[in-house]
């Protein structure tokens, strides 16, 4: 919590400012120990700070991931909940990871479970957190639950950037084929149009076509910036809305391409999640509920619940999973197996590195296709722009009888 003050100095003199304090009697101790009289002490909201601190505020998914491992680190070297929450609080420099402790540290001195503290603090977990922070509770074993946690928050992590890192080269290679594709229609075929212009000449339909558009290109390119621009700038907006993003991936996930990819990735998450969770000692029933709610597909969502309602009605998990066929061959085997040996937390983890190793070779194979396909687009637009301009080239030399 961050608290403006003002106070008396030991001369005297009036002094103001900010002081960042788990509780309003922590501030207040803080003052008197640098010698201060109190004279007024509000606490300041978290927006308002944020506006004046500006982007370090932003609390970031990896800060998240980052904070709740020290947590698991600390809790599972035998530091005491307090201590752990305090030493990070003074260690930590980003105001809004600090924010969030300061909520923490004064919910536990209220005296209310971590889990219930975590829930309030504001910081953006998915619900398994909370659930895997109940069962740390139940269990008395904070630290495993917390690095379970930050193990599954730093797989889902690594799989969004894995994502990202491999498609930067295609999105690379489309927009430098599309600057390629612009650069000639706006100064290389408008050359060749002007020599033509004076010119009687019959053009191929491909021709009139190309040198058109670079006419066009040429004579409109304020407008055509103005709307790439304007184009670009709609979609990085859409693209930070949830909504839209879902839908991109729904869609995504309906090409032929691209929908094992999005639905491999989805079975990973789902199997690595119900692991941690049935690792955790968390009933089957919450654990598969959780890990359905963390399928963004509708569709898949939909077949992970009635798995749910299946077991609910007492069939064994590997049947229902069977039944869906959302897991085959080695993956469903094991979750056999788990089932009657009675090591299902364990098995349920073989399946989720399975499932994780599938759907690299899936991106993989994704990411080599994308490439050689946007080349082939890109040359083939190149190539029509070539035959239409020699096409007018040799246009010039035929002669009318």
């Amino acid at each position: 919590m961050l608290f403006a003050y003002k106070a008396l100095d030991s001369a005297g003199f009036e002094q103001r400012g900010d002081i960042d304090a788990p509780s309003e009697n922590g501030a207040l101790n803080i003052l008197f120990e640098r010698g201060f009289t109190p004279v007024d002490l509000t606490e300041r909201p978290f927006d308002a700070v944020a506006m004046a601190g500006g982007s370090s505020q932003t609390v970031r998914r990896s800060d998240v991931v980052a904070l709740i491992r020290e947590l698991a680190t600390l809790l599972g070297s035998g530091v005491g909940l307090s201590k752990t929450l305090a030493t990070l609080h003074e260690a930590t420099s980003h105001r809004g990871v600090r924010h969030a402790l300061s909520k923490l540290i004064a919910a536990v001195n209220a005296g209310e479970g971590f889990s219930v503290a975590l829930t309030r603090s504001g910081l953006d977990l998915p619900e398994y957190v909370h659930a895997l922070a109940r069962a740390g509770e139940a269990t008395g074993d904070f630290g495993g639950a917390l690095a379970r946690c930050a193990d599954q928050l730093e797989f889902e992590e690594r799989m969004r950037n894995q994502a990202r890192e491999a498609l930067i080269y295609p999105v690379i290679l489309i927009c430098t084929g599309l600057c390629a594709v612009v650069f000639i229609f706006s100064f290389v075929v408008p050359r060749f149009a002007s020599i033509l212009k004076s010119r009687a000449v019959d053009l191929p339909w491909i021709s009139e076509w190309v040198l058109n558009i670079g006419m066009l290109f040429r004579s409109h390119w304020e407008i055509m910036l103005m709307v790439v621009a304007g184009l670009a700038g709609v979609a990085a907006t859409l693209l930070k809305s949830p909504a839209v993003r879902m839908t991109a991936i729904t869609q995504l996930s309906r090409l032929p391409i691209f929908s094992e990819w999005v639905r491999g990735a989805e079975t990973s998450r789902w199997t690595s999640i119900l692991a941690v969770l049935v690792q955790s000692r968390v009933p089957i029933l919450l654990s598969l509920e959780l890990a359905a709610s963390s399928v963004r597909l509708r569709d898949n969502a939909a077949r992970l619940r009635s798995v749910e309602d299946d077991v609910r009605q007492g069939k064994r998990l590997s049947s229902a999973v069977e039944d869906r066929r959302l897991l085959d061959g080695s993956a469903l085997t094991m979750l056999k197996v788990g089932e009657h040996s009675g090591d299902l937390g364990a098995m349920l983890g073989y399946v989720s590195t399975a499932a994780a190793e599938r759907f690299r070779r899936l991106q993989t194979r994704v990411v080599a296709l994308i490439e050689p396909v946007s080349i082939l687009v890109i040359g083939l637009v190149l190539g029509v722009v070539m035959v239409g301009i020699v096409l007018a080239m040799t246009s010039l030399t035929e002669i009318k009888l």
